[in-house]
């Protein structure tokens, strides 16, 4: 009889075991790999912007995330090479020149390229309409790099650096994110006469990567950010997190 309820106790014990298993991190189950790393760009209001995002993401799969914010160039280097979990959001096809990068399809965020300047007075329409113009841009941004390439150009650790320059008139534009520009215009250089002028060089979604390490967690991320992109979770706290860095 003894014998019988120490077998049932394991039964029942293996059951548990098995049920707690089963149970996903959605539920509040704390992933087993603890805390993940993900390479932002340093200093560059885009992707403060999308770490809300993301990080509510994280949250959804039962996992916390911290950003480490590097030069742009080194944070892709440093998420390829897995000495990061993941880079926070690029353009697409980042993962064709950084093959150990996974991107998940429903992007983070919506990206504007567009030009900044003080003095300049023209109606620029496209990137060809740059020559004859000294631009800056920010290392490492791979539109910026492959758009401006042959150009006049000046090549910039960060955002800060970037406008800095052209408040201080050593660069004829800039060529930066239009909520990343407004951001900084407002924060660092109000009364500044620092605009924008003709229309975006680029529109283009931006996506997470996660190295390929992390392959188990992309499923998860896509059923995620897809939910919300659709329920409208995703513009609503990309909305707040601008209203607030402008107000600021």
């Amino acid at each position: 009889m003894h014998k019988m309820t120490n077998l049932k106790f394991s039964i029942w014990v293996l059951g548990i075991g098995m049920l707690s298993m089963m149970v996903s991190p959605v539920f509040g189950q704390q992933n087993p790999r603890g805390k993940l790393t993900i390479s932002a760009i340093e200093n560059e209001q885009t992707h403060e912007l999308a770490k809300r995002v993301v990080r509510v993401a994280y949250e959804k799969i039962g996992i916390d995330v911290e950003f480490i914010d590097l030069p742009a160039r080194r944070g892709l280097e440093w998420a390829n090479s897995g000495k990061t979990d993941g880079d926070l959001a690029r353009i697409d096809g980042t993962d064709k020149k950084f093959t150990n990068l996974i991107q998940i399809l429903t992007p983070v965020t919506l990206f504007k390229g567009v030009v900044f300047t003080q003095k300049i007075e023209r109606n620029i329409q496209s990137w060809e309409e740059l020559k004859g113009l000294s631009v800056g841009i920010i290392g490492g941004i791979r539109y910026s790099d492959i758009g401006t390439k042959g150009l006049d150009r000046v090549i910039v650790k960060d955002m800060v650096q970037l406008f800095m320059l052209l408040a201080k008139d050593r660069i004829d534009i800039a060529v930066a994110g239009l909520d990343a520009g407004k951001i900084e215009i407002n924060q660092h250089h109000k009364g500044a006469k620092l605009h924008v002028i003709g229309e975006p060089l680029l529109v283009a979604p931006l996506f997470h990567f996660v190295h390929k390490k992390n392959r188990d967690l992309v499923l998860q991320l896509e059923s995620v950010f897809k939910e919300m992109s659709e329920n409208g979770e995703m513009s609503k706290i990309r909305k707040q997190a601008m209203n607030k860095a402008l107000a600021q």
